[in-house]
């Protein structure tokens, strides 16, 4: 089963890249990917800037964090990969490029790393297989254009509260107005680029405006129109 348990399948279910591919035919496009599985610990080193191993794949257990590092050193959070998700499949596309981002276990994990270069070889026009897999690829990609377009509207805020209220936009809300954070206070702060002790106080201010509630990575909605005023 080219390194992988059928056991983590409902895992590729979720994954864009197996989006409309039958399951009887994942063993075929995990050979052609030339998959196998990897294991990594907390705070581990997936990938440095400047790597030219250009390492790809979806994350089957745990999570991963990809950052950079300013101009003055500091390090700032660009997306964090969850099981299911994708990475590191623009820069092997890409050819020899290395890598411009740091990737790194936020968690215990494990992932499912995978060959997405052979897409680009001329068996791809002949596999229909291969063929979903690029097509999948393609809106993976364009999705996370969009997702970086929306990264910038937030760094590009003057104002803490416009940072913060554009990023909640981007989450997922319950019908009793809760967000579920996928960051603690301190990862919040590195991905918004802000101070944590101003983050802190804005929250504060949100609350005893009775715009939200917030404990730990759980906030609640008071003013349902916040976000949209």
């Amino acid at each position: 089963m080219c390194g992988i348990s059928e056991n983590y399948y409902h895992i590729l279910k979720t994954s864009c890249i197996f989006n409309q591919v039958p399951e009887d035919k994942y063993a075929n496009v995990l050979s052609c990917l030339e998959a196998q599985t990897a294991s990594y610990s907390h705070d581990a080193t997936v990938v440095s800037a400047g790597d030219n191993h250009n390492r790809a794949g979806i994350v089957l257990k745990g999570t991963l964090e990809i950052y950079l590092y300013d101009e003055n050193g500091n390090q700032v959070i660009v997306h964090h990969l969850k099981e299911g998700d994708v990475f590191g499949a623009a820069t092997a596309c890409a050819g020899q490029l290395p890598s411009q981002i740091y990737l790194r276990a936020a968690t215990d994990c494990q992932v499912l790393l995978l060959n997405f270069s052979v897409l680009l070889s001329e068996k791809t026009l002949t596999c229909p297989c291969r063929m979903q897999v690029t097509a999948n690829l393609m809106q993976e990609f364009a999705r996370r254009v969009i997702s970086l377009n929306m990264r910038i509207r937030i760094l590009s805020q003057k104002k803490l509260r416009d940072k913060l209220k554009i990023y909640l936009q981007t989450l997922r809300i319950s019908p009793s107005g809760v967000i579920m954070l996928p960051f603690n206070r301190s990862k919040l702060a590195e991905f918004l680029y802000v101070d944590r002790s101003a983050l802190s106080r804005e929250l504060c201010r949100l609350r005893d405006e009775g715009i939200i509630l917030f404990s730990g990575s759980k906030i609640t909605l008071l003013k349902k129109d916040f976000l949209t005023e």
